[in-house]
């Protein structure tokens, strides 16, 4: 084996000589990922996990490491989210702008936390943030409007933050939560709110879960008689949270009913668009996003249905003044910039700039390029949900108003678990290696879910998973 120096180690031309012979193979995972299986899940994977072992004493060549990464990662322990037929949790194919950007940033290592960490990333971050509010139609009148996040259930805890100092008042941030505060959201509710409601010190026990209606949106009337039990018993109610995609099903709640309950209350509300408050601005779905516009924060995930690589959530507020009441600080080794700190707007200190590749993502679709990769998506859940009504022996849970369908077979024989059926049919279509997709229990009834969050998905790939579907089932029935 050959020595290594040091000055091997840190060298650029060493590393790009290195990684050249792997370079197609790793670049084939996204311009042909049709040619590797959707999921490869090696046991001897987590085997080795599970076994205590010492740091390596001596390196290893960086040739040797990436045969491994090559051989090993992508044969025996990958997770194929780049390919069309993979219908699982949202894992999206990453655009090549949205992966280059976020080479470069990883390369400059700039860090957006604060104006002097990272200038021209901190301006770009800010334009950035203005963009995303802009695309889904969310009112930005100062700048910055909101906060890039590692991801979703920090965006969610940090807008619950807000809305707990907000209407508990700032006194909380010095002396804890007191007094109980409570908030409501539906069933179909992400983990993350109430994860919040543990991390704010407000407890679990004050989240307050809303029955849903078949489609899985809110029962308003349900969630102003719970806040009425609520006042009468003395509680204060802080928030309600509104799910603009919820995770499960893709359902919306009547967010214009949902601004009328907060300001009748004197209520924070917040929407969790998390999954899908991209698809806010485009003509053909932005009506089912009305009251969208009156919150007063509204999470988004660019990692999702933007199509950028993992990693990066984002918060947007109607009153930026409120981002620096919660999260402002002070430290005697911190000289402030009059321009932008965002360490001091959110919880999060030096990050990565994640936000290029958005960026560079924006720039390159425009707005009218990513309306034709969302709404081609829509269009895919929108087939496969007439070929489920088309289809004897399959029952669709409701219409998909987003590229969410849910729809579940039905067992010949009478007097069949339904639950332990939808899993063992599940399990029979995913373990063929070629689809991945799914289960969820809306309202506790078991349903496959297939999420089309891929923009090389079309029609062909889901005719064939509903033909896997049906062979499963008819295998299950014999």
């Amino acid at each position: 084996m050959p020595e290594y120096s040091r000055e091997s180690f840190t060298d650029w031309d060493h590393v790009v000589a290195a990684v050249r012979p792997h370079l197609d193979a790793l670049l084939d995972t996204q311009r042909t990922p049709w040619t590797r299986p959707v999921t490869s899940d090696d046991k001897a994977f987590y085997e080795r996990s599970q076994e205590a072992g010492a740091a390596p004493e001596r390196g290893t060549p960086l040739p040797e490491l990436l045969t491994e990464i090559t051989s090993t990662v992508l044969d025996r322990g990958y997770l194929n989210g780049a390919h069309p037929q993979y219908f699982g949790y949202f894992h999206p194919r990453p655009l090549p702008a949205a992966v280059l950007g976020d080479s470069i940033a990883s390369l400059l290592n700039q860090s957006p936390a604060a104006w002097r960490m990272g200038p021209a990333a901190t301006a770009m971050e800010r334009e950035t943030l203005s963009w995303v509010a802009d695309f889904v139609g969310y009112p930005n009148a100062t700048v910055p409007g909101g906060i890039f996040t590692s991801g979703g259930t920090m965006a969610n805890i940090s807008a619950l933050k807000l809305a707990r100092d907000a209407v508990l008042g700032d006194a909380v941030r010095e002396n804890g939560v007191t007094g109980g505060g409570t908030v409501y959201v539906s069933s179909e509710l992400h983990y993350s709110i109430s994860r919040a409601m543990d991390f704010l010190g407000m407890g679990r026990a004050a989240l307050r879960v809303v029955p849903t209606d078949r489609a899985g949106r809110i029962s308003v009337p349900a969630l102003r008689e719970r806040i009425g039990a609520d006042v009468r018993a003395g509680h204060r109610p802080v928030a309600v949270v509104g799910l603009a995609g919820a995770t499960a099903t893709g359902a919306i709640d009547p967010l214009t009913d949902l601004a009328q309950v907060a300001a009748d209350h004197h209520m924070w509300f917040h929407v969790d668009g998390a999954a899908a408050a991209v698809f806010a601005g485009l003509p053909r779905t932005q009506e089912l996003f009305t009251g969208l516009a009156s919150a007063d924060s509204v999470t988004l995930d660019p990692h999702k249905w933007m199509f950028v690589p993992y990693g990066l959530g984002c918060l947007l507020v109607r009153d930026a003044s409120r981002l620096s009441a919660s999260f402002a600080d002070q430290a005697h080794y911190w000289n402030h910039d009059s321009r932008t700190d965002f360490v001091f707007l959110g919880p999060e200190g030096a990050r990565p700039w994640k936000s290029l590749g958005l960026w560079l993502a924006l720039r390159h679709l425009g707005r009218e390029g990513y309306a034709d990769l969302l709404l081609g998506n829509l269009d895919v859940a929108r087939h496969l949900a007439d070929r489920v009504r088309a289809t004897d022996g399959l029952e669709l849970l409701t219409d998909p108003v987003l590229p969410i369908c849910c729809f579940r077979a039905v067992p010949e024989r009478d007097g069949v678990d339904l639950a332990e059926y939808t899993e063992r049919l599940h399990r029979a279509v995913v373990e063929r290696g070629d689809f991945h997709l799914t289960v969820c229990h809306p309202n506790g009834e078991p349903y496959l879910r297939v999420a089309v969050n891929n923009y090389t998905t079309r029609n062909e790939h889901v005719d064939a998973l509903l033909e896997a579907v049906t062979d499963a089932r008819a295998a299950l029935d014999a």
